[in-house]
């Protein structure tokens, strides 16, 4: 350890280097890892060029310990907790906007720029980007290059990503898109060569480290609008989903199920209270005065035509049993859940209040994920439901939105877990059992498939060759599996 330390002080300065532990343990847990639960690292490091992550990994891979790259830190599924120790690799001074070219629609950006960032700065240029429910001091970077499940998903333009760098261990530094092209700009995710900038999205940092992307972004329109259609029930919700998507009537459409609307009320009042209504035994059913489910769309463009669709919506979701819900009314009978679904959908901008109250009131499962098609999807939310009511305690409550023209839906299914770790320490064990088999379940029963990997190895075996090939070329970039080892992929 005395000859690592070394070799990295000779890439690193001292302030941008440690090896104390109480630095170290705050690398060791996360919402999902609690402290203790989890190996320390042994240093972190905090690159702020692509050289010195070049380095780092160059001198990892000569003394085969592990590295874990770690963007913003706001994570909840363990993915960025050095589990098997090692180095960290902390990007967050990785914190520049390269350039937002308002010309080709894209952004340019390190690692460590965050959500607030971006969102704000785009704002002032007239465009939007792909937000996920992330909190709003997440990396944008981060959360693109793990398949994204938010509000720019549902169309014909749904992954965010174009061109990337990227370092690994044995290749060096690469460039992906039309980046690969010294003199073509980062504009483009396809050329005439075979597509590399999609081996690296969903690898979660086992490929190599990923320094630089350029991301899509989107014109705000002359108008901007939130849509809001209640339904009491599932299907009919799909079906407006689909065809609100299909059409081209709404650029982003997500449902989201009462329990989470009260949980939006309870993010705005930074309550560390749990309020009664979502502790009630029977969790399908809405208490008196809220709708069972609410559909959020967002609209933009010219005033005209977003006038002509939001008719047409309110039209559609009346047709199936659904109603339109005024602005006004939504603003004084929800006005947590408004004030949430209009900075998200329409501002761009992810409320702050919710990210603090949210980790004081409880542990904040990742819960069951996953995406399937649009009939499929219907008969998981019945499986979930009844699974739910023998395993799970109150609250739950699940989100759903169509992804890529409504080919398929995002599913997410949260346990809310209240209480101290250690008093529902039995619980926890019980629902990680629960979710040890889930996945295999849903994807044989409904073909629903994991949407991001849970460090379950048997689930990438069940991939086949597929599963070989990159295995293969796992083995020509990161040969010594020194890149991020503890998410049991390889």
């Amino acid at each position: 350890m005395r000859e690592l330390y070394r070799a990295l002080s000779s890439v690193f300065p001292k302030d941008r280097i440690s090896e104390d532990e109480a630095v170290l343990a705050g690398y060791s847990a996360d919402s999902s890892i609690p402290p203790g639960f989890s190996a320390a690292p042994s240093a972190v490091v905090l690159p702020v060029t692509v050289e010195e992550v070049k380095h780092l990994l160059q001198i990892a891979d000569r003394f085969r310990i592990p590295v874990t790259p770690l963007a913003r830190g706001s994570n909840i599924a363990g993915m960025a907790v050095p589990v098997q120790g090692g180095i960290v690799a902390d990007l967050r001074l990785m914190n520049k906007i390269i350039e937002i070219n308002k010309d080709a629609a894209y952004a340019l950006v390190e690692p460590g720029v965050t959500f607030h960032e971006l969102s704000a700065e785009l704002k002032k240029a007239g465009f939007f980007c792909h937000l996920p429910t992330a909190a709003g001091g997440s990396s944008p970077l981060a959360n693109y290059l793990m398949r994204p499940s938010g509000n720019f998903s549902a169309g014909w333009d749904p992954d965010p990503l174009l061109s990337l760098e990227v370092v690994t261990p044995q290749a060096g530094i690469i460039k992906t898109g039309s980046a690969s092209f010294e003199t073509a700009g980062w504009r483009a995710r396809y050329h005439c060569f075979p597509d590399v900038t999609g081996l690296f999205a969903n690898s979660y940092g086992t490929l190599g480290i990923v320094t630089k992307g350029a991301v899509k972004i989107f014109d705000r329109g002359e108008e901007e609008r939130l849509i809001l259609t209640t339904f009491n029930s599932f299907p009919p919700a799909v079906e407006y989903m689909k065809n609100i998507v299909r059409r081209n009537l709404a650029q982003s459409v997500t449902f989201w199920t009462w329990g989470w609307n009260v949980f939006h009320e309870m993010m705005r009042a930074k309550s560390e209270k749990m309020p009664p209504e979502m502790l009630k035994p029977d969790q399908k059913t809405p208490p008196p005065g809220i709708p069972f489910g609410i559909a959020s769309a967002r609209v933009s463009g010219y005033r005209e035509v977003v006038e002509a669709q939001q008719n047409v919506m309110i039209r559609l979701a009346r047709e199936l049993g659904g109603d339109f819900m005024e602005e006004d009314e939504a603003r004084e009978k929800h006005p947590g859940c408004y004030e949430y679904l209009k900075a998200y959908f329409v501002e761009g901008i992810h409320p702050k209040p919710g990210e603090e109250s949210q980790i004081r009131a409880g542990l904040h499962l990742p819960g069951c994920l996953l995406s399937a098609e649009p009939r499929n999807v219907i008969e998981i939310e019945k499986f979930m439901w009844n699974l739910a009511e023998k395993h799970f305690k109150p609250p739950y409550f699940y989100r759903a939105l169509p992804y890529c023209h409504a080919r398929e839906f995002f599913f997410a299914f949260v346990v809310y877990v209240t209480g101290s770790l250690i008093e529902e320490r039995e619980y926890l064990q019980h629902l990680k059992g629960i979710y040890g088999k889930l996945y295999r379940d849903l994807l044989r029963n409904y073909g629903g498939v994991m949407f991001r990997y849970r460090k379950d190895p048997a689930f990438f075996g069940m991939t086949g060759t597929y599963g070989e090939l990159v295995r293969n070329i796992k083995k020509l970039v990161d040969p010594n599996n020194i890149m991020n080892p503890g998410m049991l992929l390889f």
